[in-house]
């Protein structure tokens, strides 16, 4: 039987979740969210056959959703089948070109941006976000 989700509003914070808080506010930096994602466990919507469901936003690249608890899944796309997978087996199952976006509709949304880029322009866009992010204080 395949798992379904429920909407839950009484959730506890996933520990991933707060690690992107903490980037965002500046406490810690981004590699320190990729480390965290690759050892927690992530919840997708699980389409009828097997496949990763990914939306293509034309300039801006193919992006899949992933989600740091089952009610902030069930707050994006309500009920719904899904999977949970640690982020780094998720990782080895989406193609080069797919980036992740976790918690893409809370404040702490975050891009995993590894099989989109070479490391070295995600480099450069971690640092020109921060950046922004010190000018905008």
């Amino acid at each position: 039987m395949v798992p379904s989700v429920k909407r839950d509003e009484g959730a506890a914070e996933a520990c991933l979740a707060i690690v992107a808080q903490q980037v965002w506010s500046g406490n810690r930096g981004p590699g320190d969210f990729v480390e965290a994602f690759v050892n927690a466990l992530v919840y997708a919507q699980r389409p009828e056959k097997p496949a990763l469901l990914a939306t293509d936003l034309g300039e801006r690249g193919k992006w899949m959703t992933v989600f740091t608890t089952l009610e902030r899944l069930a707050a994006h796309v309500g009920e719904c089948d899904y999977f949970t997978t640690t982020g780094a087996d998720l990782l080895e199952l989406v193609p080069p070109g797919v980036g992740l976006m976790v918690d893409p509709d809370d404040a702490h949304r975050f891009p995993v941006l590894s099989r989109m880029a070479p490391p070295e322009l995600i480099a450069r866009a971690w640092a020109h976000a921060g950046e922004r992010g010190r000018k905008a204080e």
